[in-house]
C-alpha cells in the first residue's frame, strides 16, 4: 500500500505552490469560478450541543466529521494565480497555465474550466519540465451545488520520485456529495489503496439531515470499523467492529 507515499504527494504540491515564478500580468487575471461546496454550511447545521459536548465520543465524532469534509488543501490548488496565462479560450471554458520550481525542476501546471447547460467542470494536469502531462484533479458539481465530485489522481507521484507507474496507476482520493430533495446532505470521502486485495484503504460517510441529526461510518479496507450516529439534541451512540461484528459500544448524552 502507498498510502504513506500519497499523502507525501499532496504536501509537495503544498510546497511547490510557494515557490513560484513568472510575472504578474494585471489585465488578464484568470477569470474562473469556484466549487460552491462549504463544509462550514454543513457543520453549522449540527447540533450545537453535539459540537460543544465534553464526551470524548461525541468529539471524535465532530473531528472526525470536519476531517472527512476537509478539502482545503486541494481546493486551493484549484485557484489559479494571477500571474498564470490563458493558453486556450473556448465559449465552453477557459485553460490557464502557470509554472512553478523547487530549484531542480520545473512544473507546468494547466487548468482548465468548463460548463454545459448543467454542471460546470474542473480539470488540472501537471507536466515535468517538457515531459508528458499528468491529471492531477479532475472536478463536476450542479449548477444548483446540490451534487459534485472532487477526484484527486496520484499517478503524478511516479514521474516525480522515478517510482513505477504500477505503483500509482488508478490511485484516487475522491470527495462526493449530494443534498436531497429533503435537505438531508450526504459526504463520502474514499481513499483507494494500491493493494489489489482492497477496494479502498479508507472511506469516510457522513449523512447530516436538515433537522441536525446524522451518521457517520468510517471503513478501513473496506471492513466498517466504526459507526456513529445522533439525534436532533446531540445525543448519540457509537459502536466498533472487528471482522464485520460489533465488540464495543455505548453513547452519550448532551
Amino acid at each position: 500500500m502507498k498510502f504513506k507515499l500519497l499523502s507525501n504527494g499532496w504536501l509537495i504540491l503544498a510546497a511547490l505552490t510557494i515557490i513560484t515564478f513568472g510575472c504578474e500580468k494585471e489585465d488578464e487575471i484568470p477569470q474562473f469560478e469556484e466549487i460552491s461546496f462549504d463544509s462550514e454550511a454543513v457543520l453549522d447545521n449540527l447540533p450545537s450541543a453535539l459540537k460543544s459536548s465534553t464526551d470524548e465520543y461525541a468529539q471524535q465524532c465532530v473531528d472526525d466529521i470536519e476531517s472527512a469534509l476537509d478539502m482545503s488543501t486541494f481546493m486551493d490548488d484549484m485557484v489559479p494565480p494571477e500571474y498564470a496565462e490563458r493558453t486556450a479560450k473556448k465559449a465552453s471554458g477557459d485553460t490557464w497555465s502557470w509554472t512553478v520550481s523547487d530549484g531542480m525542476m520545473s512544473y507546468t501546471f494547466y487548468w482548465t474550466y468548463q460548463e454545459d447547460n448543467l454542471k460546470k467542470y474542473w480539470t488540472m494536469d501537471i507536466q515535468f519540465g517538457d515531459s508528458e502531462r499528468y491529471s492531477y484533479i479532475t472536478a463536476w458539481e450542479s449548477k444548483d451545488g446540490k451534487q459534485g465530485e472532487v477526484m484527486y489522481n496520484f499517478n503524478w507521484i511516479s514521474a516525480y520520485d522515478g517510482s513505477s507507474e504500477d505503483d500509482y496507476e488508478d490511485l484516487f482520493w475522491t470527495y462526493s456529495w449530494n443534498i436531497d430533495a429533503s435537505g438531508n446532505y450526504k459526504f463520502v470521502w474514499n481513499y483507494d489503496t494500491s493493494d489489489p486485495t482492497y477496494d479502498y484503504l479508507m472511506q469516510y460517510e457522513v449523512v447530516v439531515n436538515s433537522d441536525g441529526s446524522g451518521t457517520i461510518d468510517y471503513l478501513y479496507l473496506d471492513a466498517k470499523y466504526y459507526h456513529m450516529e445522533w439525534d436532533t439534541d446531540g445525543n448519540g451512540s457509537w459502536a466498533y467492529y472487528s471482522d464485520g461484528s460489533e465488540y464495543m459500544s455505548g453513547s452519550w448524552t448532551v
